[in-house]
């Protein structure tokens, strides 16, 4: 088990107030989630420019180019579903990448291609194969079988690979709380020895409630029990973040609770 890599998820256009920048080229708003989520403890910062459309590749490199500018060399997550304006996003990357995301769906072997070609880390969504969209803890280690074998036969190292076992809301179906908190579980103990980690998108979970950062809050920390090495959150969530050190602490991946101490020294200053 390894202390959790936090991809901070706000530079996205799916969210209303990042469109709105996008379309009005706001760099302040750019910088300022950029900064704020590291400064929060982000890792990693996703970039998703999709909604742009037919713009999507040219505010990608915007994107990138005014992270860069503002933070340095963080390491970015290229998240698009559009296989050309991954490689735009991968090929101004300062650091080691991460692709967000591959499936197991033939007509998406673009992505595979890709990472083919870019020494980076892989989001695996386990769907797409036999099953569609997984519901049950069976289809998604399924599926999960499936991606490791197209892997394989891709000579692509298995180890750069992080499984999302595909977060939906406990709100209209509350079994898949459970079925992703095992789903991760199973796939370290399957497949931890060749290298695969496990991700989330964790606030997925929540949809639909009220208070949803406490269900994120509690499902985070249940998932890091269960062997959880990458979320993707709100950095600046300092709930999430409480939850997430002090879980490090417990479980102890934390090595002697360095990591929370210098949270909780940040926190009453």
């Amino acid at each position: 088990m390894t202390q959790i890599i936090v991809v901070g998820e706000l530079i996205n256009s799916t969210r209303k107030s990042v469109k709105v920048a996008l379309e009005a080229k706001d760099e302040a708003a750019i910088r300022r989630l950029a900064r704020e989520q590291v400064e929060a403890g982000a890792d990693i910062i996703d970039v998703n420019t999709a909604t742009s459309m037919e713009n999507e590749i040219e505010d990608m490199k915007w994107v990138i180019g005014l992270i860069h500018d503002e933070v340095g060399k963080v390491r970015l997550a290229i998240d698009s579903p559009n296989p050309k304006a991954m490689e735009a996003g991968l090929a101004l990357c300062q650091e080691r990448p991460l692709i967000n995301s591959i499936n197991n769906d033939s007509r998406e072997r673009a992505f595979i291609e890709i990472a083919k070609k870019v020494e980076g880390d892989i989001v695996g969504l386990p769907m797409g194969g036999k099953t569609g969209m997984p519901k049950t803890l069976e289809e998604r280690l399924e599926e999960v079988d499936i991606m490791i074998c197209n892997l394989d036969d891709a000579g692509i190292d298995v180890s750069r690979l992080y499984i999302d076992s595909i977060v939906m809301t406990i709100g209209s179906n509350q079994e898949q709380g459970r079925a992703v908190i095992e789903s991760t579980r199973e796939i370290k103990k399957r497949y931890g020895g060749r290298g695969v980690k496990t991700s989330v998108g964790l606030s997925n979970i929540s949809f639909g409630l009220p208070h949803r950062t406490l269900i994120n809050q509690a499902f985070l920390a249940m998932l890091i029990e269960a062997g959880l090495d990458m979320a993707f959150i709100d950095p600046k969530d300092t709930g999430m973040m409480n939850i997430m050190r002090a879980s490090e602490a417990i479980v102890g991946t934390d090595v002697g609770c360095l990591k929370y101490l210098k949270h909780i020294r940040k926190l009453v200053k």
